[in-house]
């Protein structure tokens, strides 16, 4: 059977979210073909997974011409595809009825706020009868050939950046002092501290395996090179504010929650939050109220 997995939602997170299900559906089809259509940054972490015998890459704002492409060229057998916007859901089933193959085009589903979404994926593929067994976690595949060394061990790796305004953590250099003499690297710059060299996403995971072979420890915002952190293998910390933990935290690690109960916050329309796109909070005019009310004292204390 040739299944496509179609995962264009734009970010890194959402593509790691979504491995547990590209390898269950791998390991229920151990003879057939898996294609993964998605956007050009994650592409580089398939390139070498077992499960995974085809990735196609799509253009920002060329996304449904990219899934006809394939639809059209691939002729898979089922395609799933966590993405529904500008039509892409309609076009997938419409293929599917077509051709009298199989689509499950809504991994979705008026989610509950106390799901996961990586495991929602693997609960709704189950309830189709195409994957069977417990929920699993994401996993980066790395080979023998892209080991790199250990750091010192327990070192703490902090990932300041998080894309986006609303989810950057202000506490940075207050969590340093709290950490002592305790070795400290930056993926990017944070006062005071070395940061690493720049590296592909390959190289970054590399990296974040090694630090969980050497008891460290990577803490950081609700992004996508922290949910590889912890696909990689390393004992991981995510800094939640304008995002729900118990609907979009790690499946592995420590998830802290920034105002569990803030009356703006959207546990499944996140992007229709007053304050994701501004990053403008109604409650602090120096940044999200949220993440501010998650003292570096109390991340250190996790980190341990």
């Amino acid at each position: 059977m040739r299944t496509l997995v179609v995962d264009l939602l734009g970010g890194l997170g959402d593509l790691i979210m979504v491995l547990p299900a590209i390898h269950a559906l791998a390991d229920a089809d151990p003879g057939g073909e898996l294609v993964v259509l998605t956007h050009e940054p994650g592409a580089a972490l398939l390139a070498r997974d077992p499960a995974v015998t085809g990735v196609r890459t799509a253009e920002k704002q060329a996304e449904r011409s990219a899934v006809g492409a394939a639809l059209a060229e691939l002729t898979p057998d089922l395609v799933v595809t966590t993405t529904r916007f500008d039509g892409i859901g309609d076009l997938v089933d419409e293929d599917a009825a077509a051709r009298g193959t199989r689509a499950v085009t809504n991994l979705w589903r008026s989610p509950p706020a106390d799901e996961l979404v990586g495991e929602r994926y693997q609960r709704i593929l189950a309830t189709e009868g195409l994957i069977s067994g417990p929920p699993r976690p994401p996993r980066i595949v790395l080979g023998d050939d892209e080991h790199v060394p250990d750091p010192a061990p327990g070192t703490v790796v902090l990932v300041p950046d998080a894309g986006m305004a609303v989810k950057r953590w202000p506490w940075w250099r207050d969590l340093v002092a709290a950490l002592g003499d305790r070795p400290v690297v930056a993926v990017t710059p944070v006062a005071g501290v070395p940061a690493w060299e720049p590296t592909d996403l390959r190289g970054l995971a590399a990296r974040f395996a090694a630090v969980g072979r050497a008891g460290g420890v990577v803490v950081g915002g609700d992004t996508g090179p922290v949910r590889l952190a912890a696909a990689a293998g390393a004992d991981t910390v995510a800094l939640f504010g304008p995002t729900l933990a118990s609907r979009y935290g790690l499946e592995e690690g420590r998830n802290l929650q920034g105002h569990p109960d803030c009356p703006v916050r959207r546990p499944t329309a996140i992007t229709e939050q007053e304050c994701w796109w501004s990053a403008a909070c109604p409650f602090s005019t120096t940044g999200p109220a949220c993440l501010e009310a998650l003292p570096a004292a109390d991340v250190a204390a996790v980190i341990g």
